[in-house]
């Protein structure tokens, strides 16, 4: 684990930065994992209850209060070290003990919400205009150009999402399988400048991203972003591989080169390599920074009954503060939003 001050990042050259690590160092120090405590829960109740009477059963009423609506007393010590993490840490956060089986569904959400606003501002994160995106297998496949992983029970490659921190919710766990995994992608660069240079480079041009559909009429289906995006003085990193060759089949885009391919390649065998991977229980809640954390998790199998299928409620929340905003992230800089979209909140 890199325990160095940041240094200015520069193409070509080691990064510096403390969220290199590898799965062993997050093994080992588990400081980025906050175990809450009665006293965090009491604090997370009573926003529950304030937040309550002012928004009654209906959870898109959370969209109109403001950060300070949700006042965590104490745990808001807390809260400042998490997104002190996320930004200046190792960009990873697990926040485990929310008893989801003894509160209400809008009272969980009302937490999970509050919590988000104070590390960044909610957008949406597909044109449908869900600001909580439902992880959970609608019975699409990864195969098809208009579907996104969550929408499936594939394993997915490893990736970030379009927006400074992703939070997710675990609220239900399926029958087997389903291992988070996060990965640096600080120290994915880094290993990678020392096995292959060139590869570097490729990483650090434009790719093309496919919009998987989610666009207005008229509009190209595609996109334009690196992976490695050196952007005052700090290496912010969005990777996609499933986005980029999706993008790369249009057919009035370049095919993928032989070297964009290896590239692309030896990341994902990087990746696995140095990645830690874990269980989400029912109530974890995951942060990562976008910029520095790559996540997948394996295929899983789900229960038959439809209401005990896997669930994750996933907020993309978006801070220029956290990193420098990405070609990536910029596309959807304000959320997944097509002229239909309304932002909306469904449990």
């Amino acid at each position: 684990m890199n325990s160095q001050a940041r240094q200015e990042a520069v193409i070509g050259k080691k990064v510096i930065d403390p969220a290199d690590w590898i799965g062993d160092d997050l093994k080992a120090d588990q400081r980025w994992i906050i175990n809450l405590t009665e006293d965090d829960l009491d604090a997370m109740l009573a926003v529950a209850k304030t937040i309550r009477s002012k928004i009654g059963d209906d959870p898109n009423a959370l969209m109109a209060l403001p950060a300070e609506a949700f006042d965590f007393g104490a745990f808001s010590e807390k809260i400042k070290a998490i997104k002190a993490e996320l930004k200046d840490g190792l960009g990873a956060v697990l926040v485990r003990g929310l008893s989801l089986d003894k509160i209400d569904p809008i009272d969980a959400a009302s937490i999970y919400w509050g919590l988000g606003r104070h590390l960044g501002t909610a957008c949406s994160n597909n044109a449908e205009g869900d600001v909580f995106g439902h992880v959970t297998d609608t019975g699409k496949t990864q195969r098809d150009a208009k579907s996104r992983g969550y929408q499936t029970r594939e394993e997915m490659a490893f990736h970030c999402d379009q927006s400074s921190i992703v939070g997710l919710l675990c609220v239900r766990t399926p029958q087997s399988g389903g291992v988070s995994k996060i990965t640096s992608s600080i120290a994915l660069h880094n290993t990678m400048l020392a096995r292959s240079p060139e590869s570097v480079k490729i990483m650090s041009e434009p790719f093309y991203w496919t919009k998987h559909g989610e666009m207005n009429e008229g509009e190209d289906g595609f996109y334009q972003s690196p992976v490695f995006n050196f952007l005052d003085g700090k290496l912010c990193t969005s990777l996609g591989p499933t986005h980029i060759r999706k993008g790369h089949d249009f057919p009035e885009v370049p095919d993928l080169t032989p070297a964009q391919l290896h590239a692309l390649a030896l990341a994902k065998e990087i990746a696995e390599e140095q990645h830690y991977g874990m269980l989400l229980q029912r109530g974890d809640m995951q942060f990562l920074n976008n910029s520095v954390v790559l996540h997948t998790r394996t295929e899983y199998q789900d229960w038959p009954e439809p209401g005990r299928k896997r669930l994750l409620w996933r907020l993309w929340l978006v801070d220029p503060a956290i990193r420098p905003l990405t070609p990536y992230i910029k596309q959807w800089g304000a959320g997944v939003k097509v002229t239909a979209t309304k932002e909306r909140i469904v449990l």
